[in-house]
């Protein structure tokens, strides 16, 4: 119950900063305010329940919560902008290095064993894309969610160019060399660092890169892998909703969730326990 309190201030803390107003909408019966809905939707991606259940365990605690279905239409109903605008508050500071990369997340929760049981179809990666930016201290910074799985150099232009911060030197794997992406992240003022495909001969900017590779710095990438390991592991692997403007919404909250007990954990000083899985990471990987 504390933890729940303590979450509601977190929420109030948020809107408030953002300048959010007390109620979404200006007609009609105003029942709920603002932060119940978002409170709700942030208690259900943080212990990744389905809106039933969400629904069923705060009135049990005694919470006033919506029903299950005004929580999915404000979910669809609570558009980009607005989850932007308070995703922003929890990126004011970065560091000069970014990496990127991509997953995917499944639109269902049901295990392969389960779909095998009952002769249905497994459709491997057809469930939304997931591309993320994170920085060394581990807070991601900026993220796209795709209704249909796509190649991850599709969002590099936004992940930079949405960023409320701007590195100095983004990391990538191999699946981002592409002569226009070096070109465009070096005309941003940006040094990118992805390494170059053996048969590649064309390019100024990726034959540049093959002459003085930094090994050193590349190390760093897997910062973005281990950010979506604990956020699958922390959140799951799926998203309880079918529909982009919902999945959008689950994914903010669980992005936003994220940014705010990460940056709990540097002021109690848990971020040197952080940055040393990093290092242990990277002396394995350039061994």
């Amino acid at each position: 119950m504390v933890r729940k309190r303590g979450l509601i201030h977190k929420v109030k803390h948020l809107l408030k900063k953002a300048g959010m107003p007390k109620y979404l909408h200006h007609f009609g019966p105003k029942m709920y305010k603002l932060w119940q809905h978002v409170f709700a939707l942030f208690f259900k991606a943080d212990c990744n329940l389905s809106y039933r259940r969400a629904n069923q365990i705060l009135s049990e605690l005694g919470f006033k919560v919506a029903s299950k279905s005004t929580l999915q239409r404000y979910s669809a109903k609570l558009k980009l902008p607005f989850w932007r605008k308070i995703f922003d508050f929890t990126v004011e500071s970065a560091s000069s290095i970014f990496a990127i990369d991509g997953t995917g997340l499944e639109k269902t929760n049901a295990s392969k064993h389960y779909i095998k049981r009952i002769d249905g179809e497994y459709k491997f990666s057809k469930g939304f894309h997931f591309s993320i930016a994170v920085d060394e201290k581990g807070k991601i910074q900026n993220f796209r969610l795709r209704k249909n799985y796509e190649h991850d150099a599709k969002d590099i232009k936004l992940l930079i160019r949405a960023a409320r911060n701007k590195p100095k030197i983004v990391i990538m794997d191999k699946g981002y060399d592409a002569e226009w992406i070096h070109e465009f992240l070096e005309f941003q003022g940006i040094q990118s660092i992805a390494p170059v495909r053996s048969n590649a001969k064309r390019g100024f900017f990726r034959k540049k890169l093959m002459k003085n590779f930094p090994k050193e710095l590349y190390g760093k990438r897997n910062m973005a892998e281990s950010i979506i390991h604990a956020f699958k592991q922390k959140f799951g692997s799926s998203v309880s909703s079918r529909n982009i403007a919902s999945a959008r919404s689950e994914v903010y909250c669980k992005a936003i969730f994220h940014n705010i007990f990460l940056r709990i954990f540097q002021v109690l000083g848990q971020t040197h326990l952080f940055s040393n899985v990093y290092k242990e990471k990277n002396i394995v990987s350039e061994k």
